[in-house]
């Protein structure tokens, strides 16, 4: 037989164990990676709908406006589409994935060819490092000016001839 209180104390026990349970379950979901698309996202179908002679407009009925477009000529139609991924909320997403779909077309604007471009076809740049490559040496610009300072020139004797 059980005392009175008893009954209360399982469930005050039961009520912690969940509680304990649900914050658990709750801090283990926040430390999932969060993936993140962008762009454009096409499916076999959508690809399959490009074929060889297809006008511009057909195209853009297909697969939408363009994110951009080849800038010399105007022959090329580009969607991009990115992947990125972050494995917690104070870090720096990371790029998982990249795609390229580019259409390029003759000089008659119909459809020369489709392409694909993934992640391994290019070179991922940083376009915001704020600094610029310079060829030269890592010496200040003091030491550049006056290195030469005392040194003989040569073909040049102690006379200067």
């Amino acid at each position: 037989m059980m005392a009175p209180g008893g009954t209360t104390m399982k469930k005050a026990r039961r009520i912690v164990i969940r509680t304990l349970a649900a914050a658990a379950a709750m801090s283990l979901a926040a430390c999932a990676a969060d993936i993140t698309k962008h762009g454009h996202i096409f499916t076999d179908e959508d690809l399959a709908q490009v074929k060889g002679g297809m006008s511009r407009d057909q195209v853009v009925l297909a697969l939408g406006t363009p994110d951009t477009k080849s800038t010399v000529g105007q022959e090329a139609y580009y969607y991009i589409s990115s992947t990125t991924k972050r494995s917690a909320a104070f870090l720096a997403p990371s790029l998982v994935d990249r795609r390229v779909v580019a259409v390029y077309f003759d000089k008659k604007d119909a459809v020369q060819r489709v392409a694909h471009y993934g992640l391994q076809d290019g070179k991922v740049i940083d376009f915001i490092k704020r600094e610029t490559p310079s060829r030269g040496s890592e010496d200040g610009l003091l030491k550049e000016l006056f290195r030469n300072i005392g040194r003989p020139t040569p073909g040049v004797n102690a006379n200067g001839y």
